[in-house]
């Protein structure tokens, strides 16, 4: 009688240590699944890297009790796309939205300590593409509030010019007036989050002239014209004003706008 209660109590205290251990065990797994997928911890950071592992892309993203908001853009375009979306225990669930607000795109990754990878889902022809992105301490400068409008240069002589900037269907678009031209096209923006600066681009105005470094130029091309002139004039942008460099020194020669020749900075104010 002694030998089996005994036996019993041994039973009893193995299934205990059972439990116990399986206990430990499911709670350990769940706080390391936890720490490196930063769970409903609010957070507002910066991501930088690739969608299809080429094209570069910055994204921002702010946790508020598990819900996610934000937005992304292309590098080379410059102009945010709104996300929304929510995180759970690292799981990260992103929809694109389009200027109407409809969902376009679904982003689906798990986000580990400081990187998150996974995949972009276009959510009408289900074509899917890879995600990679890291965390970065920079910060990402944005456009100006008061953007949109008519920014001039005016002067009683020489460079009199004129640049109107709207949106339309979630793009920017510029209408260039001058004495001599006018001209229409695409916005896109540089953002140099190393500078804190934004750049605006003008696609589709052809440079008035451009040699580049002329230290490389063969003295017998000295005086020829280069055929492929660049068509994008940059301009830094900041609130209320357009900064565009239009000429060159001696070791960069370049003349963006030949109707203002004279200016080198050209200092577009809005109104």
């Amino acid at each position: 009688m002694i030998k089996k209660y005994s036996y019993m109590n041994k039973l009893r205290l193995l299934f205990l240590l059972l439990v116990i251990v399986n206990s430990y065990s499911s709670t350990y797994a769940f706080a390391e699944a936890d720490e490196p997928g930063l769970p409903e911890n609010d957070f507002n950071r910066t991501f930088v890297g690739t969608i299809n592992n080429k094209i570069d892309v910055v994204f921002s993203l702010k946790n508020k009790n598990g819900q996610l908001t934000g937005f992304y853009y292309y590098n080379k375009i410059g102009v945010e796309i709104n996300l929304i979306g929510n995180i759970n225990h690292g799981n990260v669930v992103l929809y694109e939205l389009d200027y109407q607000n409809i969902k376009r795109a679904k982003i689906t990754c798990q986000l580990l300590k400081n990187t998150f990878f996974g995949k972009w889902e276009d959510l009408s022809t289900g074509k899917l593409l890879p995600v990679q992105l890291k965390q970065t301490n920079q910060s990402i400068p944005l456009l100006p509030k008061t953007l949109i409008g008519t920014y001039r240069l005016a002067k009683e002589e020489g460079c009199n010019l004129t640049i109107e900037i709207s949106k339309s269907k979630g793009g920017y678009y510029y209408h260039f007036k001058s004495t001599k031209r006018t001209l229409k096209g695409k916005v896109t923006f540089s953002r140099s989050l190393n500078e804190k600066v934004v750049y605006i681009n003008l696609n589709g105005i052809e440079w008035a002239g451009y040699r580049g470094d002329i230290s490389r130029l063969d003295p017998e091309d000295e005086g020829q014209k280069i055929e492929n002139l660049p068509t994008t004039v940059e301009g830094l942008l900041s609130d209320n004003e357009i900064i565009i460099q239009n000429y060159g020194n001696a070791m960069n020669s370049y003349t963006k706008l030949g109707e203002c020749s004279d200016e080198k900075y050209i200092h577009l104010k809005k109104y």
